[in-house]
């Protein structure tokens, strides 16, 4: 009995050596395909993130591209606004300006006319007496003794030319204020 065992022990490790090598062969085999399959299945979840990363990085520059060019056309839209409204603000200067020239020219015609009426109005003096200095009958006697000269017309033509010469004079002194002053 004892050769029986140690023969059925012999036989019982040759076979638990080869069931053994059997089945780590088998896990080998199963290892290599379950690494296989893992591999296999990594591949395709990165292909698939892959294709849903390409297809967001799409989208993301389509909608860029679609805000971009929303924005481009408000841009114009508003430049083409702020254009027209500063046209708009240039003609209500301008015409400020227009009404402010027409202004001064009235009110530098209605001085010209108020200093020919002044002129003309000083040229037909006539002396008269006062009752307290004697300079006006004095020069009373000077117009009558002068009208023989008839110098009274060479008077009035330089008191025209005097005063025409004193409002050019006038004229010029207020404009080289204004352009002095800036506005």
């Amino acid at each position: 009995m004892s050769q029986l065992f140690i023969q059925q022990i012999i036989i019982l490790g040759i076979f638990g050596d080869i069931f053994g090598e059997l089945f780590s062969f088998l896990a080998e085999i199963v290892g290599t395909i379950a690494s296989a399959i893992w591999d296999a299945i990594s591949w395709i979840g990165s292909l698939i993130w892959d294709a849903i990363t390409w297809l967001g990085e799409l989208l993301r520059d389509l909608f860029q591209f679609l805000i971009d060019l929303l924005i481009s056309f408000f841009e114009v839209i508003y430049a083409l606004i702020d254009g027209f409204l500063y046209f708009l603000y240039n003609i209500g200067l301008l015409a400020v300006k227009v009404f402010m020239i027409f202004f001064e020219v009235g009110k530098l015609i209605i001085s010209f006319i108020q200093g020919i009426a002044a002129t003309l109005q000083s040229l037909f003096f006539t002396p008269g007496g006062t009752g307290g200095h004697g300079y006006s009958g004095m020069i009373g006697q000077i117009f009558t003794a002068l009208e023989v000269l008839q110098l009274h017309v060479i008077a009035y033509v330089l008191l025209f030319i005097i005063w025409i010469s004193t409002a050019f004079a006038v004229i010029r002194i207020l404009s080289n204020l204004r352009g002095a002053g800036g506005s």
